[in-house]
């Protein structure tokens, strides 16, 4: 008995030992770029009959990108199917992950009816934690077809150089994978289109980052290890993107989805902007006129902005639920703010980073709240930076100093998954 445990026990380390070099063998060439699921039917019925077809682009810089897989996407879609009439919906920022897209996606997507959305936020939501992507992305879904069960939806996953390990080891980055445990259970369509770079890497042809002037005999895929450049990147992307668009358009039809089943209770269906002008506000605020120059920077999602560059200006947002978050403007003149959360000791945010010698939209999420009814005051400290030193982390001089002078705030709305208490 004993020589035989001992042989059932030896075969046991045999298959285990065998499935971890199976599992250390994995690469990206195991790697399905696109998943199908239940596909784009009322897309590819409205495209063939030829109606009128909105098409939105949800996501960050990369899709922000002028000339990048955005525009070539939509352009070869204009020209592939040339019965529908076609009209994009750009509703993309940089720097911006799925935690605001859901806050963002009435007043951005929605308000136009769009018929198909693309959602793209793999890189910027990083590393996880992968149920607070869950219930950002599962809000993005749960929104959409909530106004119209039948706009159809598709995942869409990029990389920055930090992902390429993960799919060099034959599996999706953090992100992606936690994107993909959504997709799959409401049967969205996902394409990745980073495998295909990675493929292209690991067969020598790319770069990743670098100068093309450098390396005139390979693609090189991206300068700043994120961003595609839109003469070799790019493109790269968008082939994906068409090749998955044509093996989906064999299926078509008229379909309700379903939102029968949740997968994260506590997803962020509910969120909401909630307008600085509907809350209660001391008199140093002002709201920016419509000719101002900031607000028409901003105008594709932003039509208005409240501005203070006094110290004591504050407002008050009394609410029921556990996460409060600002959507605003950040720049040259942001400052420190102070946070008091139902009368406990003021913590103190700022609102300049060392990305701050320009202008740009942003958004924080108060941390540790308790689910239940709150009193939240955000007041302008007025206290003073040391700007040029925080600038300097990523090299940047400090020019124009007089720029840098005001320690104010900029506030378009807060973002509040709950309701608020009168």
């Amino acid at each position: 008995m004993k020589i035989k445990s001992y042989r059932y026990i030896l075969l046991l380390l045999i298959i285990s030992f065998a499935g971890l070099h199976l599992h250390a063998q994995r690469s990206v060439k195991d790697l399905q770029e696109f998943h199908q699921r239940d596909g784009l039917p009322n897309f590819f019925r409205k495209v063939n009959a030829g109606e009128d077809v909105s098409v939105a682009y949800l996501g960050g810089s990369i899709t922000e990108a002028q000339n990048g897989w955005r525009d070539l996407t939509y352009d070869w879609m204009v020209t592939h199917y040339p019965k529908a009439k076609f009209k994009q919906i750009n509703a993309t920022i940089g720097g911006t992950g799925s935690n605001l897209g859901v806050f963002r996606l009435e007043r951005d997507v929605l308000v136009n009816n769009p018929d198909l959305v693309f959602v793209e936020f793999a890189v910027n939501d990083g590393n996880g934690p992968a149920e607070a992507i869950h219930i950002a992305m599962e809000g993005i879904v749960r929104k959409i077809w909530k106004q119209d069960p039948e706009t159809d939806i598709c995942f869409v996953y990029t990389i920055a150089e930090n992902g390429v390990k993960s799919l060099e080891e034959g599996k999706f980055q953090i992100s992606a994978d936690a994107m993909e445990q959504i997709a799959e259970h409401y049967k969205i369509p996902s394409i990745h289109m980073g495998v295909e770079v990675v493929k292209l890497l690991d067969a020598g042809k790319l770069i990743f980052t670098g100068n093309p002037e450098e390396h005139p005999e390979k693609i090189v895929f991206t300068k700043d290890r994120t961003h595609p450049l839109s003469a070799s990147g790019h493109p790269i992307y968008a082939e994906v993107v068409k090749r998955s668009f044509v093996e989906m358009e064999r299926a078509k039809g008229k379909k309700s989805h379903s939102l029968a089943n949740v997968f994260n209770a506590g997803n962020w269906e509910s969120a909401k902007m909630i307008p600085l002008s509907q809350l209660d506000k001391n008199s140093k605020w002002q709201e920016l006129p419509g000719d101002n120059e900031l607000l028409k920077r901003f105008q594709r999602s932003m039509s208005f902005l409240t501005k203070t560059d006094e110290p004591g200006a504050s407002f008050t947002i009394k609410f029921k639920g556990k996460v409060l978050g600002v959507y605003d403007v950040i720049g040259p003149e942001s400052g420190m703010i102070e946070v008091v959360v139902d009368g406990k000791p003021p913590v103190e945010i700022t609102r300049f980073d060392a990305y701050c010698n320009y202008f740009r939209r942003n958004a924080f999420f108060l941390k540790d709240l308790s689910d239940g009814e709150h009193q939240v005051t955000f007041t302008v400290s007025g206290k003073p930076l040391d700007k040029a030193a925080i600038l300097a982390k990523r090299n940047i001089p400090f020019e124009n100093p007089e720029n840098y002078e005001k320690n104010g705030w900029l506030v378009n709305s807060v973002l509040l998954v709950g309701d608020v208490v009168k």
